[in-house]
């Protein structure tokens, strides 16, 4: 495959999804809205997307069964058949399983037949036709020779001028045609082409004229031209029925036609063989052994005995696993659509940051000590340019979180259908934008909180009619900026969190003590615990304990927290705070001892430097500080991380108020050196995971810093244990 086409096929694919997620949004918009025909003839467009590219490319299971798809969802646009819940059901899953047939084809696993056709079936079913029979694997037969009446088209087609603009190829077409049966003549006529000179390479000025040799009815014929019959001329005339031999090989692959009666006046060319025939230069005893010899390059090796069948098959073996490594790398390629104004953009700025070196170089090429302020000045542009094109470049990742939120219209439906509950999702604030590595992040721990509240949060319908509610839950996701952060909710008016449940089994597991007293706060994080469910039966959605752990240690591994508030019998709302993006900190540079650190920014509240008498020594807490009428924690650096520190006494030094999932603590260090924006480098595929490190950089002097993980020091400190230990 070369590298041009493998480049249409990427195009595919991700057109393909696009039309997909069209489709299935359309489908459960549908749902609530059966008579809008303009929402039926927007999913109709896509599928017929589908198809068409699908046949372009050759990938015929996902043609035909985009087609059945196709045939049911034209006779709703038409108001020939009613959408009903039955047929949206029947179509959300096909979507579902076209879905599977374009990722088999993009990453080449197999399918499952049996749910393929069933479906199949089942569309052709609701579509009023036949439901097509499923051939049954049969032994080989031995070659036979039967009767069969063919029919001979002629076939005129002169393809749109835009085929090739929209990546079509009309050689899929012949080839398609050649699949149907024999095509006996294929002429290629050039007279639309214009001068060299007037030649635009974007427009297809050919047309082509075949003799099709089939058993195919011309439905099925003009179905081959059915992606590019818009703006097409053709004209398919049938000519005379052929009394035709059909000769199969055993192998069932070789399939011949010939005709003993045929004449030349139709014009046609004959093929060469039958011209070596009829001109005496070899018998057709000697054409057909001739024909029969067509065999591959293994089967000729093996005869020479130049390798043995067990070489050729291992070599085919091999030459799978090639075939397949090579589609998974390209598959594992990742892609990024993004708004030409942010390229342009960027563009720009660009040939701002040339201009500026352009004006270094001069200056430094005559550089004198009196010029000084100018370089000063120049160095600074370069700054601004280059912070500019930073955060321009950090914009081109910035995605809207409705892709991440586009997944969950479905996934309530389907939870609404399964726990036998009526559930409304609200969806805001889609436009919010996102780093795309957060994005693809927060997928399975907002599809955890989703499911959660469907199935512990929301009451049934006659338990919410009892308490006075609607019989319809709601389930609401939002996103909105908040600071440097991004906060996403995911809220239901349900019936709370229940305290007492919670407490009884976290006793039962010994996660704390009966007679313990906790606040709420310290109550709700016990549900993110690992094993921990106060389900009464395990079902398919949740109960056997796993889910809302999953949520807290990816949203940690952003960065980020989880925090919840709940009122028994009002609901509950789940807050994510996660860092706009992974790549690029805004942090305090500090130093202890000889060692330069980075603090996040966003954890850090303030900075005071302690007066005598506000830290006290408690014993099993450690040291405390009093700042303004509240003890909080103290942790000194050194300790941590085994430093030799330039003060030992808190009163010369300075602490770094931080604050981490509602907790706060005071950090020791020497000396505040400054902001800065910092890249991150992560410790873990670079080095190995430190705890307490949350990665590292390099600093304006060439020099390492390490990132501080804030929630991670807090931990070391609780139990003592330093870093070099």
């Amino acid at each position: 495959m070369s590298d041009e086409f493998a480049q249409f096929q990427e195009a595919f694919f991700e057109e393909a999804a696009e039309h997909l997620a069209i489709v299935e949004e359309g489908l459960l918009a549908l749902e609530q809205q059966p008579k809008d025909l303009e929402l039926l003839a927007k999913i109709f467009r896509s599928a017929h997307s589908i198809k068409g590219a699908s046949g372009m490319f050759g990938f015929n299971a996902v043609t035909q069964f985009t087609h059945k798809m196709e045939t049911l969802l034209d006779l709703l646009r038409n108001g020939e058949k009613a959408v009903s819940p039955p047929i949206a059901d029947l179509l959300l899953k096909s979507t579902d399983c076209l879905k599977t047939l374009i990722e088999a084809v993009k990453s080449g696993v197999a399918v499952d037949d049996e749910v393929v056709q069933r479906l199949a079936a089942e569309l052709a079913s609701a579509s009023g036709a036949q439901a097509p029979v499923v051939p049954q694997k049969q032994a080989v037969a031995a070659p036979t020779q039967s009767e069969h009446q063919a029919r001979r088209y002629l076939i005129k087609w002169t393809p749109p001028e835009w085929l090739f603009q929209r990546g079509l190829d009309p050689l899929q077409v012949i080839k398609e045609l050649n699949g149907l049966g024999e095509l006996s003549s294929v002429t290629l006529d050039m007279s639309r082409v214009p001068d060299l000179a007037e030649i635009d390479p974007e427009k297809c000025y050919l047309s082509w004229e075949l003799q099709l040799l089939t058993g195919k009815d011309l439905k099925t014929i003009e179905a081959a031209f059915e992606f590019v019959r818009e703006d097409s001329k053709l004209v398919i005339e049938e000519r005379e029925a052929l009394s035709v031999k059909r000769e199969t090989s055993e192998s069932g692959h070789d399939t011949r036609f010939t005709n003993d009666d045929q004449r030349a006046e139709d014009g046609a060319p004959k093929p060469l063989g039958a011209i070596l025939v009829e001109s005496g230069v070899v018998s057709p005893a000697v054409l057909e052994q001739a024909l029969s010899q067509q065999k591959r390059v293994g089967e000729i090796l093996v005869e020479q005995k130049v390798v043995t069948p067990q070489q050729v098959e291992q070599a085919l073996q091999k030459q799978k696993q090639q075939e397949s490594a090579t589609q998974t790398k390209k598959t594992d390629t990742a892609s990024i659509r993004v708004d030409t104004a942010k390229i342009d953009k960027l563009i720009n700025l660009v040939g701002e940051l040339v201009i500026t070196q352009s004006m270094l170089s001069d200056l430094g090429a005559r550089f004198e000590i009196k010029q000084l302020p100018v370089l000063l000045e120049r160095v600074a542009q370069l700054e601004r340019n280059t912070r500019e094109i930073q955060e321009r470049v950090m914009g081109i990742r910035m995605l809207p979180i409705g892709t991440a939120f586009s997944r969950f219209p479905r996934l309530v439906r389907d939870l609404s259908t399964k726990a036998g509950k009526k559930i409304q999702l609200v969806l805001s604030g889609e436009e919010t934008e996102l780093d795309k590595t957060v994005i693809e992040s927060i997928g399975d721990p907002l599809t955890h909180l989703v499911r959660n509240s469907a199935d512990h949060g929301l009451e049934p319908p006659e338990e919410r009619l009892d308490n006075n509610k609607s019989e319809v839950g709601t389930i609401r996701l939002n996103a909105f900026h908040e600071g440097g952060n991004i906060c996403i909710t995911v809220e239901d008016d349900g019936r709370g969190l229940n305290r007492d449940k919670i407490v009884a089994k976290a006793v039962k597991q010994g996660l704390i003590g009966e007679n313990d007293k906790l606040s709420d706060d310290q109550i709700w994080p016990l549900i993110f615990r690992p094993g921990f469910s106060t389900a009464e039966k395990v079902t398919d959605v949740s109960g056997r304990g796993v889910g809302m752990d999953v949520v807290k240690r990816n949203i940690e591994a952003l960065g980020g927290t989880v925090s919840i508030k709940t009122v028994t019998g009002k609901g509950t709302t789940f807050t994510l705070k996660l860092p706009l993006t992974l790549a690029i900190i805004e942090g305090m540079t500090v130093r202890v001892g000889k060692e330069t650190y980075i603090v996040p920014l966003l954890s850090i509240l303030e900075s005071i430097q302690p007066k005598d008498g506000t830290i006290k020594t408690v014993v099993g807490k450690g040291e405390l500080i009093n700042v303004r009428g509240t003890y909080l924690p103290m942790i000194r650096m050194y300790d941590v991380f085994v430093l030799e520190p330039e003060y030992t006494n808190p009163m010369k030094a300075i602490l770094l108020i931080l604050e981490t999932e509602g907790e706060r603590v005071a950090v020791m260090v020497d000396e505040i050196l400054g902001q800065q924006q910092v890249v991150i480098k992560s410790m873990e595929q670079n080095f190995r995971k430190v705890e307490g490190i949350a990665g590292a950089t390099i600093l304006g002097d060439g020099t390492v810093g390490f990132i501080l993980d804030v929630r991670g020091l807090l931990e070391i400190a609780r139990h003592g244990t330093p870093i070099a230990a």
